[in-house]
C-alpha cells in the first residue's frame, strides 16, 4: 500500500510539473519559418501590431525555431525559442549563429516579440 501512495504522489507531482503545451497558434507561428509568404501571413493573421517582428530578426532568414522555455504570465503565454541563422544578407558572420527571442501571446494574438540576441556570443550588423 506505500509503494501504491508513494507511486500516486509522485504522479500527481510530475503531472504539475509538466510543461504548458503549445498553443495551436504558436505552432502554426513555428511551421511558417523558412517561408516569407507563410510568415506573412501569419504576422497579418496574428500580431496586434505590424512591426511588432524586430528588425534583427527579420534580416537573416531562420531555420525552424526550437522552443526551450513555455511561462505563464498574468494573462500571456511566453514561449522563449531559438533558431539558428541559415542565411543573412547584412550580416555573413551571423550565419550559424543560434538566435534567441521570446514571444508572447495573449487571447490567441502574439503582443511582444523581444529580440534576445545570439547565444554565445555579439553579432554585428
Amino acid at each position: 500500500m506505500k509503494k501504491f501512495i508513494l507511486f500516486a504522489a509522485l504522479l500527481i507531482f510530475a503531472t504539475g510539473c509538466a510543461k504548458q503545451g503549445v498553443i495551436p497558434e504558436m505552432k502554426e507561428f513555428v511551421d511558417a519559418f523558412g517561408s516569407k509568404a507563410k510568415m506573412d501571413e501569419v504576422m497579418k493573421k496574428y500580431a496586434t501590431r505590424p512591426d511588432i517582428v524586430p528588425e534583427a530578426i527579420q534580416n537573416c532568414d531562420l531555420g525552424k525555431p526550437n522552443i526551450t522555455k513555455t511561462e505563464k504570465k498574468d494573462n500571456r503565454i511566453l514561449y522563449t525559442a531559438e533558431a539558428v541563422v541559415n542565411k543573412c544578407e547584412k550580416s555573413v558572420t551571423a550565419v550559424g549563429t543560434i538566435r534567441i527571442f521570446q514571444i508572447g501571446w495573449e487571447n490567441r494574438k502574439i503582443v511582444s516579440f523581444e529580440w534576445q540576441g545570439p547565444k554565445g556570443g555579439k553579432v554585428e550588423y
